[in-house]
């Protein structure tokens, strides 16, 4: 099977408002993990842009540099299309962030990406249930970073952290290693074949559930029950809220007709449900990666 690893790196977190300044692909057989092609650029923003200073310190991609030797998304999005077509895709923590970033930096430009139909590894998340519960010889629980993942399989960290190309090179050998220690079955699960681009949802089989604030895990079907005040709020209130996922929760709190009525049960209540998160707010991602 072919897999194209991407990784981005860019002006800030803000997967809404935020730029892609570098842009890297490797695409690579599963069978014998060997490298077929890739694609590595830098990206010029179009229009006004900044990098903060803590960004740049990073990444080590300037303003300057970006001017010189930069090309603009609109330049290389045939080649990503042609580049990742009929391909599943591999990140670290592109479920989360560098696939919502892409999808907003193309919308700001007029473009799309068939993000549909398409199966998204993200060896972090795998990495998260494989360290789930385990500790260091520290008593500390065990960090689930590039870094740290690649230097727990391999016994050294790898160079280059944050280049994106390296990057990408570093998650194919972490998930090259996933795929020894637990196979491939292990590796493929239901959330990896949707994108919420807003990060407030997963798909977990034929259910939606959502992935932060007070009632993070709870499905939509049960949220109708539980708390349909909430719902309403993410869909007409929640300033980030994209329209897929208006799209989404919509029908269930009649903003459009509902497609289906789930049997679904009402999944019952944690015990931190009674604590609330201020309205307006959104719970902060985990992002830090290196």
């Amino acid at each position: 099977m072919n897999l194209v690893c991407f990784d981005t790196e860019t002006t800030g977190l803000d997967v809404q408002k935020e730029h892609i300044i570098q842009l890297s692909l490797v695409k690579f057989d599963t069978d014998n993990w060997s490298i077929i092609d890739q694609r590595d650029w830098y990206i010029l923003p179009e229009g006004e842009f900044s990098i903060p200073a803590e960004a740049e310190a990073v990444h080590h991609i300037s303003k300057e540099f970006l001017l010189e030797h930069g090309v603009s998304l609109r330049s290389v999005y045939d080649d990503l299309v042609a580049f990742t077509k009929g391909c599943n895709m591999l990140s670290y923590n592109g479920n989360g962030y560098d696939a919502p970033i892409l999808h907003y930096n193309l919308k700001r430009i007029g473009k799309d990406f068939d993000f549909d139909g398409r199966t998204w590894f993200d060896a972090l998340l795998l990495e998260r249930i494989h360290t789930e519960g385990k500790v260091d010889e520290n008593g500390e629980r065990l960090r689930n970073n590039l870094t740290s993942a690649y230097t727990r399989y391999y016994g050294h960290p790898f160079e280059g952290a944050h280049n994106s190309l390296d990057d990408v090179l570093a998650t194919i050998e972490v998930f090259k290693a996933q795929i020894a220690n637990h196979g491939w079955e292990w590796a493929c699960r239901d959330e990896f074949g949707f994108i919420c681009f807003d990060r407030w949802l997963t798909k977990r089989g034929n259910y939606y559930y959502l992935t932060q604030g007070a009632h993070k895990n709870e499905s939509i079907e049960s949220m109708v029950r539980i708390d349909r005040s909430y719902l309403e709020w993410i869909v007409d209130k929640c300033p980030n809220t994209d329209e897929q996922t208006r799209d989404i929760i919509g029908p269930y709190i009649g903003r459009k007709k509902p497609i289906a009525k789930s049997q679904e049960p009402i999944a019952p209540k944690s015990p931190s449900r009674g604590k609330k998160r201020p309205k307006g707010t959104l719970s902060d991602a985990d992002l830090s990666l290196f």
